[in-house]
């Protein structure tokens, strides 16, 4: 969640889609139910998104349907420096909760 009501997601992820929703909170399958489900309520592609070069600008803003109250389990992200940089095997960020 960068800042009520938007959120950042893959491209990938939301190309060619027309309904989608957001669902954040959730750390652990395993245990009690924490989750907001929020319906996006339009998706802002990075200009430069290519899907023959998804490995560049993969980037979409969303704007969700309403604000979401921030919870110990819902925060919101540091937009990291320019020259942060990734491990290539690095796959997605979160964790699995197990």
């Amino acid at each position: 969640v960068v800042g009520a009501p938007r959120g950042v997601k893959s491209c990938v992820c939301v190309f060619d889609r027309l309904r989608y929703s957001v669902k954040m909170g959730d750390r652990s399958v395993y245990k009690e139910n924490t989750s907001v489900v929020v319906p996006v309520r339009r998706a802002f592609v990075h200009p430069k998104f290519s899907t023959v070069k998804a490995v560049q600008n993969d980037l979409a803003l969303l704007r969700l349907h309403h604000p979401v109250n921030f919870t110990s389990n819902i925060q919101p992200i540091c937009i990291p420096q320019e020259n942060f940089q990734v491990e290539a095997r690095t796959r997605f960020w979160g964790s699995l909760g197990l």
